[in-house]
């Protein structure tokens, strides 16, 4: 980005057809970062080669084992009339 900064003050700064270069370049210089950066992320991501494996078996269904027998159930509620 540094790069790019200056190639921003020299379009501004320079006069003639090289301010025409430092425009293009000021608009090129992001998109080439971020190719190469792409690249060397798809680089470092390589390592996986398999998938990890299945999961548990499925989740046991709610019940009283959530609850102790001290506290009351929350959600069965009675109504006395």
């Amino acid at each position: 980005m540094g790069i790019r900064t200056l190639c921003v003050v020299l379009v501004l700064v320079v006069h003639g057809p090289t301010r025409w270069v430092f425009a293009v370049l000021a608009v090129i210089l992001p998109y080439i970062a971020v190719v190469m950066a792409n690249m060397a992320g798809s680089r470092r991501n390589r390592g996986l080669d398999t998938l990890p494996g299945p999961l548990p078996g499925p989740l046991p269904p709610p019940g009283d084992h959530e609850t102790s027998p001290e506290q009351p159930n929350s959600q069965s509620h009675e109504r006395t009339a």
